[in-house]
């Protein structure tokens, strides 16, 4: 038979257990470290017609660096970097393949924003700016058809406008979501047609117009880290005449799908 001081003591320990497992606070502070893998598809559409111009298809891996943190007012801040190296290969409606060629990016982002809290879900929407880096490796290779390939350069500057959407956690373990839509500010393209020949000069092309959206979920296994896969997907319009006035880069779009190990520390 139950005494009014066991049932006391066993009403405290689910209290206590419930307090601390099923509705315990937000996280608060996060850093984490990952690497990741993907598969890339960037494609290019003719100016005029908009019809298949070239594509470049293959892989890239990385690390990745992430920081978010809210403080007492539930005032959200974000820092998040990503390095990665992969190879592609080319296919064209008029110069015919080419495989192996390397690809090195860069991009890192700062945001803040201001945490919702509900009975079970943070809403937080956020607002930052963003860079990206690209380089596209194929000089001194030669196609399927004798075209030599050359280096190309791509700078993004952008917006990143979204919101995430984080679950408190049971027994450490929570689920996060991320939509973004990234606000084109401007780019530029330098190919490095000296590559070709010294006789053929470099080429930049400025971008003012086009977009990028970014969608991920994770999973924290616990304290320690988890796992997220994530889409980045980029849509350029065509960009300005050189300063000849002879030559454009035409719209392309950029899809990649990857996966992340992640540890937090």
């Amino acid at each position: 038979m139950f005494t009014k001081t066991k049932v006391a003591i066993l009403t405290a320990i689910v209290l206590s257990f419930f307090s601390v497992s099923s509705f315990a606070d937000f996280v608060d502070s996060k850093k984490e470290f990952a690497v990741y893998g993907a598969s890339k598809i960037y494609e290019e559409r003719h100016p005029v017609d908009n019809g298949f111009f070239m594509s470049q298809e293959g892989w890239m891996a990385g690390v990745a660096l992430s920081t978010e943190n809210y403080d007492a007012s539930d005032f959200y801040t974000s820092f998040q970097t990503k390095l990665g190296y992969g190879q592609v290969d080319y296919t064209s409606a008029g110069t015919g393949t080419m495989t192996g060629i390397s690809d090195y990016q860069f991009e890192g982002s700062g945001a803040f924003g201001l945490g919702i809290e509900g009975t079970s879900i943070r809403t937080t929407p956020y607002i930052g700016v963003g860079f990206r880096y690209l380089l596209n490796a194929s000089g001194l290779k030669q196609s399927s058809t004798g075209h030599y390939g050359y280096d190309r350069e791509s700078r993004y500057v952008y917006i990143p406008i979204g919101f995430n959407i984080e679950t408190k956690p049971v027994n450490e373990s929570y689920f996060a979501f991320r939509a973004e839509y990234d606000y084109f500010v401007y780019g530029q393209q330098t190919s490095y047609l000296s590559d070709i020949s010294p006789n053929y000069p470099d080429i930049t092309n400025d971008q003012e117009e086009g977009s990028g959206l970014k969608l991920s979920g994770k999973y924290h296994f616990d304290k320690s880290g988890g796992l997220e896969v994530y889409m980045d997907y980029w849509d350029i319009a065509d960009s300005k005449l050189d300063i000849s006035g002879n030559f454009m880069e035409p719209r392309n779009t950029t899809t990649e799908l990857g996966l992340k190990f992640f540890w937090t520390y």
